[in-house]
């Protein structure tokens, strides 16, 4: 094997492990937030181009998903989308997100409300953040097969397909 090869293996074995320790921590994270909390607030954005959705796939967890994020204690849900959408897709919004509704769960025991918007006026800067495997513009007729369901519930609600029911 060439030292290119073996240097480029050793780069691929690297990232994977990284991989690994973020998804652990980020799973460990998550496990003591659980225990600890109450009522969290999250921000979540569909990123519209066109006729394109921009979604992100985690390093912690399978399919595809809208950009977002808890909102941090002294921060307001529209601030946080903003931070979010640019943190993790480098998504810099020209004009504020419009809000599509607020939603509430009660998934895996959670008690969340979720505060969800619609971004179309924006440029896009570099961006990474380990949390984040791949960003990827989908055309709304050609969705991933692995899409959250949640995530595909926002898209039929955004095109109106199916009613917002405020239930995530």
């Amino acid at each position: 094997m060439s030292v290119m090869a073996q240097e480029l293996a050793f780069k691929i074995r690297a990232r994977r492990f990284i991989s690994s320790i973020i998804h652990f921590l980020w799973m460990l994270r998550y496990r003591l937030i659980y225990l600890l909390r109450g009522k969290v607030v999250g921000a979540r954005a569909l990123v519209i181009r066109d006729n394109e959705v921009l979604l992100i796939r985690h390093t912690y967890n399978e399919g595809w998903y809208t950009i977002g994020g808890e909102v941090d204690k002294t921060e307001l849900p529209l601030d946080a989308v903003k931070r979010e959408i640019g943190e993790e897709a480098g998504v810099k919004a020209l004009k504020d997100p419009e809000l599509m509704g607020v939603y509430h769960t009660t998934f895996g025991k959670r008690d969340d409300y979720i505060f969800f918007y619609i971004v179309k006026e924006f440029d896009l800067v570099d961006s990474s953040s380990p949390e984040i495997e791949e960003c990827r513009w989908f055309p709304f007729d050609n969705l991933p097969m692995d899409i959250s369901p949640s995530t595909k519930r926002r898209i039929d609600e955004y095109h109106q397909r199916s009613l917002i029911t405020g239930k995530w």
